[in-house]
């Protein structure tokens, strides 16, 4: 799936890492940048466009997230209130209908885009070559709440599209706990155009080592 990446200015470090064991997984940062919401940030509040399948959509995705991690490191609610939302999800523009799906196969029925802004004044500067940071609070803020946007492609049937849909939700919202690149196994959710619709073991080790990892990235501020 696509995701748009805003930035003011760059900061180029790295942080500690203070992860468990977990292999297979895959790289969850981009270009060394992390980001994961922190424990005082939970439960994570999603907003789910009320037409259509969504809700359904998105709760589902969440509670896949969710039985990924052993100790409950991250945790989501549905709000009524978009302005009360730390992320969002909406339909890109057509609503699709909430028919039984195919089950022929997975095709591409349908993609997303996740987007998000990130503010650097609160560093002093991009440092070359990257140093360890110093202090807890990491220079890199999110601006506001996360996007993300699911769209219907043309050519393909309803039925197609409500197979596509679970897969794709339930892998937008893995960019949305912190999951920030692919997997590069197109066996796993977290692959570029997902054909499964839950977390492989590669997915959950990924998103647990991402959950024990410093970010570099903070949460929009409430």
């Amino acid at each position: 799936m696509k995701r748009a990446l805003v930035l003011v200015v760059l900061l180029v470090g790295c942080s500690e890492i203070l992860s468990p064991s977990r292999t297979p997984r895959y790289l969850s940062d981009l270009g060394g940048e992390v980001f994961h919401w922190p424990s005082d940030r939970l439960p994570v509040r999603y907003f789910a466009d009320p037409r259509g399948m969504m809700p359904a959509l998105v709760s589902t995705g969440l509670q896949q997230w969710e039985r990924q991690f052993l100790y409950g490191e991250f945790k989501a609610t549905l709000v009524a209130d978009s302005t009360a939302a730390d992320v969002i999800v909406l339909w890109q523009d057509s609503v699709p209908p909430d028919v039984p799906p195919d089950t022929t196969g997975a095709v591409a029925a349908c993609d997303a885009v996740t987007q998000y802004v990130i503010d650097s004044t609160a560093a002093a500067s991009a440092v070359t070559p990257p140093v360890p940071m110093s202090g807890s609070t990491p220079p890199l803020t999110l601006t506001g709440p996360m996007h993300t946007f699911l769209r219907v492609r043309p050519g393909f049937t309803e039925a197609q599209v409500a197979a596509c849909m679970p897969r794709v939700a339930t892998h937008e919202l893995g960019h949305t706990i912190g999951i920030l690149t692919h997997s590069p196994a197109n066996t796993d959710l977290m692959w570029g155009t997902p054909t499964t619709a839950t977390p492989t073991n590669r997915d959950r080790n990924t998103a647990q080592v991402l959950y024990h990892t410093a970010p570099t990235i903070a949460p929009p501020p409430r």
